[in-house]
């Protein structure tokens, strides 16, 4: 289960070394596209490695159940929060962004979370363990 954290720990250092290697080396004014598309690789992955800790010790403190459980959701909803950020920084960048389309982007994510849960517990409860 250590492979987990050790996986979210090396996503989240690469992402600062991709931001430390992005302002130290690369001009935006001369290079613009590369510029954005290493800050949007870093936003993604400095994200997803930072929020798995984050929604480990939110469902520690909500969940009752294992800890492998835990682990595993954290990672899945990580990956889900990376993506729902990533989206967000694309609608920022194109200047499409509104209340409107972040609540329905927002309500979006919150159903993919819950029927990552409730799928789960379906499948849980179709075979026990023996």
């Amino acid at each position: 289960m250590y492979l987990y954290h050790i996986a979210s720990l090396i996503k989240f250092v690469l992402g600062l070394l991709i931001l430390l290697v992005t302002y130290t080396s690369i001009n935006v004014y001369e290079d613009p596209i590369i510029g954005i598309s290493l800050g949007m690789l870093w936003l993604f992955i400095a994200s997803r490695g930072a929020s798995f800790y984050l929604f480990l010790a939110i469902q520690k403190f909500f969940r009752e159940v294992s800890q492998e459980r835990l682990i595993k959701d954290s990672y899945k909803l990580s990956l889900l929060f990376g993506i729902y950020v990533l989206i967000n920084a694309l609608f920022l960048l194109l200047w499409y962004r509104s209340k409107f389309l972040w609540l329905i982007l927002l309500l979006g994510f919150i159903i993919l979370q819950v029927l990552l849960f409730s799928e789960q517990s379906k499948k849980n409860n179709e075979f026990p363990n023996i």
